[in-house]
């Protein structure tokens, strides 16, 4: 016979397991991309970290709350019903993550994009900020809040959260795929590496928006229960170790490029176009013809800060 509680805790622990074996890959996956690429931008650098402190911080205070229902409050069953400040904190915790990356990814996509197709950024860019101010709007009505009993309220803004979050995720997923599949030529390498980029934002993407669904559709069909927690407490650690894992295989896909095409760095001289001419005049003699490139520095910042996120 099982318990009364399985719907509600024992989710609840099966969660934080769950989030506890995500947390040590993405812990893993922060040492390793310090590790071997210490000289990337600081903006790059800068988004890692505040993903290991907010998703630490996370974790941290979700179990911390797991203590209290479990332990200090044990036997207390009514006690199990009450909501406390961490619940909240660590809820918006991972909506913050959320957006972070979902941001950092819309910023890359507009730095590949033409002056003149900023519409899908810009849509990306929408559904985030719907999604963090839902998010937000959540936490608030929740800290409010004194029993899970009242969450049916919150089913409106719940809802708004899940599917802008499961939006902006498709939406990014399709925008890298499109944009990668136009790069594509007749270079094998070349090839193979792009193919190797849009499975992997394919996998990452669909998985974010699968969560995002989850929490949205079990959160509405099955009140009273904790089973969307499936969706809602795994879609942050996702994300961090989805960003992660990009930014960590970018020597990796580089190496496979060349491993499936050895010619791929011998360039034959007579193909190569490069800023430097020559011209044979009637009479013999050879004319030399310069063109010169300049780079802004504003340029040069640009390229190494979204170089390499996918």
């Amino acid at each position: 016979m099982g318990s009364p509680l399985d719907s509600t805790f024992g989710i609840w622990l099966i969660s934080l397991w769950f989030q506890a074996l995500l947390q040590g890959c993405g812990m893993l996956q922060a040492w390793l991309y310090f590790h071997w690429y210490s000289k990337d931008h600081w903006g790059i650098r800068a988004m890692v970290a505040s993903l290991v402190v907010i998703e630490t911080f996370q974790i941290i205070v979700y179990f911390q709350v797991t203590y209290i229902y479990l332990i200090d409050n044990f036997g207390n069953v009514p006690g199990l019903l009450t909501i406390h400040w961490q619940d909240s904190i660590q809820l918006f915790a991972m909506f913050l993550s959320a957006f972070i990356v979902q941001m950092y990814f819309a910023y890359c996509i507009y730095a590949f994009l033409e002056k003149k197709k900023k519409v899908i950024p810009i849509i990306i860019m929408v559904l985030g900020l719907t999604g963090i101010g839902a998010g937000l709007a959540q936490t608030l009505i929740t800290i409010r809040m004194q029993s899970f009993k009242q969450l049916g309220s919150t089913k409106p803004i719940t809802t708004l959260q899940a599917a802008s979050s499961c939006l902006c995720d498709i939406t990014i997923t399709v925008s890298l795929i499109f944009n990668l599949g136009k790069h594509k030529g007749r270079v094998k390498a070349t090839n193979s590496m792009l193919n190797t980029l849009m499975v992997n934002a394919i996998n990452r993407g669909m998985l974010n928006a699968i969560c995002a669904a989850l929490n949205m559709i079990l959160f509405l069909a099955l009140p009273g229960t904790f089973y969307f927690f499936i969706g809602l407490t795994l879609s942050s650690k996702l994300y961090m170790n989805g960003a992660l894992a990009t930014l960590n295989s970018r020597q990796h896909i580089v190496k496979k490029a060349q491993m499936s095409d050895p010619d791929w760095n011998s360039i034959q001289m007579g193909n190569l176009s490069t800023g430097r001419s020559a011209a044979v005049s009637e009479d013999g003699r050879v004319h030399i013809i310069v063109n010169s490139e300049t780079r802004t520095d504003s340029d040069y910042k640009k390229q190494t800060f979204v170089e390499g996120m996918l």
